[in-house]
């Protein structure tokens, strides 16, 4: 199975080949790409999706969504996304 860490790094590997992104982006450049994808998810509807068999569209943009952001933290540099993601849902687990 391919860990989150490495999924990252082919996220960012295909957005920079696909000029979503450069190698200069900004933080504030990627916070706003993941904004758009946020915004296409808000556009769209339970029917299938056109891109990817089996899925609808909602969960095709949501998983666009998770892809920017792992991408996000690939480009910013952090140094083990599993864990920080583990992390911060056992601070989640915590609060109430």
């Amino acid at each position: 199975m391919i860990t989150l860490n490495r999924l990252a790094r082919k996220c960012r590997e295909t957005a920079l080949s696909r000029h979503k992104i450069t190698v200069h982006s900004s933080h504030r450049g990627l916070a706003i790409g993941i904004s758009a994808e946020w915004r296409e998810l808000m556009d769209a509807a339970d029917r299938p999706s056109p891109h990817i068999g089996g899925w609808s569209e909602r969960e095709e943009e949501a998983a666009d969504i998770v892809i920017s952001a792992v991408t996000y933290l690939e480009c910013i540099g952090c140094r083990d996304i599993e864990q920080l993601i583990k992390d911060k849902v056992a601070y989640n687990e915590r609060m109430e």
